[in-house]
């Protein structure tokens, strides 16, 4: 059985993850840029190969609001695990709570546009609403 020194001992787990092994500020990746690669922490993301990931582009306001949901809620639950390891970086605390925060807000905003996201929204207190659109294969949300 393997004991925490024995852990921080390891050096390919310190090479291989710089700033989670040591007390220096992680660099990251902007909203979009660390959505579109699935990694906010810039230190951390390999390529694969020469592959470029693509750059999501809303055709509606509706996609515009949940694409901008869906980073600050992403960038949100990155921080969150970076904070189970480093509990004591305020500053990535701060950061932390202003995207959720964000993501709350935009949540709030979306549902009262144009419905429910979740079976645990207030929204749904009423109606299923999705039941009184059109579904996708009957030429609806298209």
């Amino acid at each position: 059985m393997y004991s925490y020194q024995d852990y921080q001992s390891n050096d390919y787990y310190r090479n291989t993850t710089p700033n989670v092994m040591n007390n220096s500020q992680p660099k990251l990746y902007n909203l979009e840029e660390g959505y579109n690669k699935g990694n906010l922490f810039a230190d951390l993301y390999v390529g694969y190969k020469n592959y470029q990931p693509v750059k999501l582009q809303a055709k509606n306001q509706q996609e515009a609001l949940f694409l901008d949901l869906s980073r600050y809620s992403f960038a949100a639950h990155e921080l969150n695990l970076y904070l189970d390891l480093h509990p004591e970086d305020t500053t990535m605390l701060a950061l932390f709570n202003d995207y959720r925060n964000r993501a709350n807000q935009l949540i709030m905003e979306y549902e009262n546009q144009y419905g429910p996201l979740t079976v645990s929204s207030d929204k749904l207190s009423s109606s299923f609403s999705w039941e009184e659109d059109k579904w996708p294969w009957e030429g609806g949300n298209s």
